[in-house]
């Protein structure tokens, strides 16, 4: 199986690592995947077609010997190895030995089903206020951490589009997603994808934190105040002078904490797909692709959760 290739060499023992970045899961997390990959996988196709049309004739769907991608396991290898290298298709067909239409089908299919997988896992961000209110009020700690990113992609023919998607900050065309996780940097919820100019308040304007949260958050979100919320953030140095002592201090302190923002940020963007520049537009799939490798990030903090020293 591929993930026997990938975790050891011809003439010796298993290479450390290999696997890790060949998929951006551990051995480990990956046999913890697959039943529920494997159980979405049947389910999706006995009701749909790889490429997603609904089945008309009812069959049972089996895998066929002659598959370029064989098993359950095969399969989440190709979709997890696709999202962590963000290849161009005539490349990852070529090295799982597929024609490249074949390999879209499979990259679209596949997607698909690995977000069914990681939402039987409970590892999928909410996506909507009353889903996102839902988990938080599950929390035992009432301390969020709130922060935006913005994912490359390539520039639209359009003039408009190119307009709306162009980010002065990061001098490309750009789209964007607010994100709230938790103290130990599960996150919570995931926002639509919106034009890379679009300001951070003005996304943060589309939903709600729960009264009585403390809100952890950076200096983006300035007039950023929801009723009955505790806003922690750094004070901004005011034009013409130099902050104080204390409030370096204090902007030291709340930074600490605000750190982890930038671990869970980069755990998702370990993969490449919502790294570089996402080449696949259609159905939404920029939009599901980000929420899936942020339930994978979901998924290895549930198995292994990080280790502050507050303990928070």
């Amino acid at each position: 199986m591929r993930e026997e290739t990938w975790g050891s060499t011809r003439n010796g023992p298993p290479l450390k690592g290999v696997f890790l970045a060949m998929t951006g899961l551990s051995q480990a997390d990956f046999d913890r995947l697959l039943p529920f990959f494997a159980c979405a996988h049947d389910e999706y196709l006995s009701r749909y077609e790889m490429s997603g049309k609904i089945k008309k004739d009812g069959r049972r769907f089996v895998i066929y010997k002659n598959s370029p991608l064989p098993n359950h396991a095969e399969r989440l290898c190709f979709i997890l190895y696709c999202i962590k290298h963000n290849p161009i298709q005539e490349a990852l067909a070529d090295a799982f030995d597929m024609e490249q239409a074949q390999c879209n089908e499979y990259i679209r299919g596949l997607s698909k089903i690995l977000a069914l997988a990681l939402q039987k896992a409970h590892a999928l961000s909410a996506t909507t206020q009353e889903a996102f209110v839902a988990l938080a009020n599950k929390l035992e700690n009432k301390e969020l951490l709130h922060d935006a990113t913005e994912r490359e992609v390539p520039r639209p023919k359009d003039t408009e589009q190119q307009k709306e998607l162009y980010s002065g900050k990061k001098k490309r065309h750009t789209i964007k997603n607010a994100l709230i996780a938790t103290m130990m940097v599960m996150v919570l919820y995931v926002s639509p994808n919106y034009a890379g100019r679009v300001h951070d308040k003005r996304i943060a304007d589309s939903y709600t934190i729960p009264a009585e949260f403390v809100l952890w958050q950076d200096n983006g979100y300035q007039e950023y105040t929801p009723e009955d919320v505790l806003i922690i953030q750094p004070t901004k140095k005011p034009k013409g002078r130099e902050l104080s002592q204390e409030e370096r201090l204090e902007n030291r302190s709340i930074s600490s904490i605000r750190v982890r923002m930038e671990h869970f940020m980069g755990s998702i963007k370990r993969y490449r797909m919502v790294k570089d520049e996402c080449r696949v537009y259609k159905d939404n799939f920029r939009e599901a692709v980000f929420i899936t490798c942020t339930g994978l990030h979901n998924f290895r903090v549930m198995a292994k959760p990080p280790k502050y020293s507050d303990n928070q």
